[in-house]
């Protein structure tokens, strides 16, 4: 089964990286949408957990402006100890906050959530809120959205810091996702128990039922989505940004497939090791994905 490894070349594009997003098959109005989650870390980098309506996949004659509905937990790689939440709204406008935390989620799983309700949006960290936008900012986030999760490196210095492609390949972890339909005065989890949970996902396998892998790209990103960038390895759901160019199987890097790399992955399948260099997991899993 080994020779397979060597025919697996990963597409190269015109843009300079390649990314990773997981998205939902189906579309959420209101509810709570709760991740488990490590961001990477590194200068360029933004590691999300997000609601979006995706306009583009329906009927909406053209004037996208007015569809624009997006709720945000984002982590940039060029700050250790802060995490941002944003509403998009038609228009388009945007309402914005970073605040602080007393850990880097660079290097550790934390909690978070938001609660999607038709009078506010609320976040949470480790299960308390810390932020919250009222009804008078969010009465306009009626449309259904689907969650998404991505990887990607930004082209604003002034949000994220200036990107080196040397650093790649650079990974986020999510352990888990869950979703809470919004039952007011029947629910029994979040705030004043208006919310039932529908459905959470540990990330043991891909769900093809529940989740899909991104193609596309979008001004602003230096990557493409590809699904060869989203893997599942250990109850662990990862993403990649790694060199548009990246020739898999390469584990030693050193651009030749040969005996070198079949046997560093065979040493690293049979080893236990939760957390290796990215370049390592992706290699090992898209081989025992393939064969």
């Amino acid at each position: 089964m080994f020779l397979f490894l060597f025919f697996i070349i990963s597409v190269i594009n015109s843009q300079d990286c390649l990314g990773g997003e997981l998205r939902s098959k189906e579309s959420f109005t209101y509810g709570r949408f709760e991740v488990r989650m490590k961001s990477a870390q590194g200068n360029g980098y933004v590691s999300s957990f997000f609601t979006y309506h995706d306009f583009w996949s329906t009927s909406y004659n053209g004037d996208w402006q007015n569809y624009i509905n997006e709720i945000d937990i984002e982590f940039t790689g060029n700050l250790d100890h802060s995490i941002q939440f944003t509403t998009h709204h038609p228009g388009p406008w945007s309402q914005t906050q970073i605040l602080p935390l007393n850990y880097n989620p660079h290097q550790e799983y934390h909690d978070y959530a938001f609660e999607w309700t038709p009078n506010s949006v609320k976040w949470f960290v480790n299960n308390v809120e810390i932020y919250n936008q009222n009804q008078s900012i969010v009465d306009d986030l009626v449309y259904p959205q689907k969650i998404m999760m991505n990887l990607w490196s930004a082209i604003y210095q002034d949000w994220v810091g200036e990107w080196n492609p040397e650093t790649m390949p650079v990974n986020s972890f999510y352990d888990y996702v869950k979703y809470y339909a919004y039952t007011e005065g029947s629910g029994n989890y979040g705030t004043d128990n208006n919310f039932t949970l529908l459905w959470e996902d540990h990330f043991n396998a891909m769900n093809e039922n529940r989740w899909e892998e991104a193609t596309h790209g979008f001004d602003g990103n230096y990557c493409q989505f590809d699904p060869l960038n989203v893997l599942f390895h250990n109850g662990k759901m990862i993403l990649f940004a790694t060199d548009s160019q990246y020739i898999l199987g390469d584990v030693n890097n050193d651009m030749a497939l040969n005996i070198t790399d079949v046997v560093i992955l065979i040493n690293y399948i049979l080893s236990d090791t939760e957390e290796r260099d990215s370049w390592q997991i992706i290699n090992e899993d898209i081989l025992s994905i393939k064969c």
